[in-house]
């Protein structure tokens, strides 16, 4: 078997993987929880403007209803349960999905005409978010009811699930390369915002060519991320690293400076310098735990995110642990020459560890679109140091190492938010690399002696 096959075949089994599982969540997504977040919230918005003024309002359960795009809510003000029914021009990924079409209080159906006035005069100004909803009530059921503390904790880890998992997959990216030539790629950051701005692009080909309705549309768009970020990985790989790996130096630490300027600037000049936003992927919140006042919510998206970047850690440590590759990867790593000896290209690793962790990086760029709603050109350079130092803590020369210290340091960062000053969530982190630095410089799953580190 080729070099070129077994990249192939490594390749699209962790492609497929994460893609299956994609479009399985995003099939549940769309068909089993049908009411998605952000149409839930407009038709909230909605029922101040159908209330006397000043009366309280609290919903009682929001449904979908049999015609397409269109939900009901059920709510209570003045002790006399109404409801209202909107009806929205698309769903998932379609920009007109945010968009009302139709409106009934339950008395009557909006003509045209009102209808646009309350679009235009009700819904969009921009205090509209802050001042008018009434909240999900208790249309928003939680598993199970929790203390406030236990509640509020339980919030925090849904909120670590999209930071621990882009950081785990970057950190992972940075091991795979330090841990096989002792050497590391700064440009790693770049390749997430690579990831990140193709999936915006991948978003607007499906609105374009009408597939934003189909369940597996979002992991169409995954795929589309890992074959762009593969064919510059390829070029990359070809013209910039292989060249410089395994000389003398530290050339290829001062090569991967240049390379994220330049992936950055290629894309500034491509696709713009602005921020692209996306339309609100599976924001349906799932109620998880509440005290009566406070609950604790994940949306679909979060889950999912968690989900998939516990699948795809799974994975690497499967791949690295009882693969080829993985024997491979190691055998290049503890002596190259030997390795060659044996029969095992000291190339063809390199080529496939490098092509699956920029993989894994735009990946991660992936989850950040898609979870936070947007990319830009701007950014990667504080994303890549970030996922450096997770790698640092964890253990940058154990792919598993890396892996946990992306975990660590995504809920640390999450809870020192949380119970601590936000402003200086940054400064803690400094502080948390330099207090393992000191006492563990292998970190976690490195080494434990105190010997100088190769940068």
């Amino acid at each position: 078997m080729t070099p070129g096959s077994r990249l192939a075949r490594l390749f699209l089994a962790l492609a497929g993987g994460f893609s299956a599982l994609l479009a399985l969540a995003t099939f549940f997504g769309v068909h089993t929880l049908a009411v998605d977040g952000e149409q839930a919230r407009l038709c909230r918005l909605t029922l101040p403007a159908v209330v006397d003024r000043d009366m309280p309002i609290e919903v009682l359960r929001v449904l979908p209803e049999p015609e397409p795009y269109a939900l009901r809510i059920d709510y209570q003000a003045g002790g006399v349960v109404r409801y209202v029914r909107c009806g929205f021009a698309g769903s998932g990924l379609d920009p007109l999905s945010s968009q009302i079409s139709a409106f009934s209080d339950g008395e009557r159906v909006y003509s045209p005409i009102k209808l646009h006035m309350l679009r235009r005069f009700w819904l969009n100004p921009p205090q509209a978010a802050a001042t008018m909803d009434p909240g999900p009530g208790r249309s928003v059921l939680p598993f199970f009811l929790a203390p406030r503390p236990v509640a509020y904790f339980i919030q925090q880890l849904a909120n670590a699930l999209a930071p621990t998992a882009i950081l785990t997959l970057l950190a992972a990216s940075y091991a795979l390369i330090y841990g096989l030539i002792g050497k590391i790629n700064l440009a790693f950051g770049e390749i997430a915002v690579l990831g990140g701005m193709s999936s915006v692009i991948g978003v607007t080909l499906l609105t374009t060519t009408g597939l934003h309705f189909f369940p597996g549309s979002i992991a169409l768009v995954a795929i589309f991320v890992l074959f762009v970020v593969t064919m510059h990985s390829i070029v990359i790989e070809r013209l910039i690293f292989t060249p410089l790996a395994f000389g003398r130096g530290q050339s290829i630490l001062i090569a991967t400076v240049a390379l994220s300027i330049v992936i950055q600037e290629y894309l500034r000049l491509g696709l713009g310098g602005e921020m692209r936003w996306l339309p609100p992927i599976l924001s349906t919140p799932v109620a998880i735990a509440s005290d009566g006042d406070f609950t604790a919510t994940a949306t679909v998206m979060q889950l999912t995110v968690g989900g998939m970047g516990t699948i795809v850690a799974l994975l690497l440590v499967a791949l690295m642990a009882g693969a080829s590759f993985g024997r491979n990867w190691r055998a290049v790593s503890e002596d190259p020459r030997m390795a060659a000896l044996l029969g095992v290209s000291a190339r063809a690793i390199l080529t496939q560890t490098f092509v699956l962790a920029c993989g894994l990086a735009g990946l991660a760029g992936f989850v950040t679109a898609m979870q936070f709603g947007g990319a830009s050109p701007s950014g990667g350079t504080v994303l890549g140091l970030k996922a450096l130092a997770a790698a640092v803590i964890g253990g940058i020369g154990s792919v598993s190492g890396a892996m946990l210290g992306g975990l660590m340091l995504g809920l640390f960062q999450t809870m020192w938010m949380a119970y601590m000053p936000i402003g200086q969530a940054d400064l803690a982190v400094l502080a948390l690399l330099a207090l393992v630095l000191v006492l563990r410089p292998g970190g976690f799953l490195g080494f434990a002696d105190n010997l100088p580190r190769q940068v």
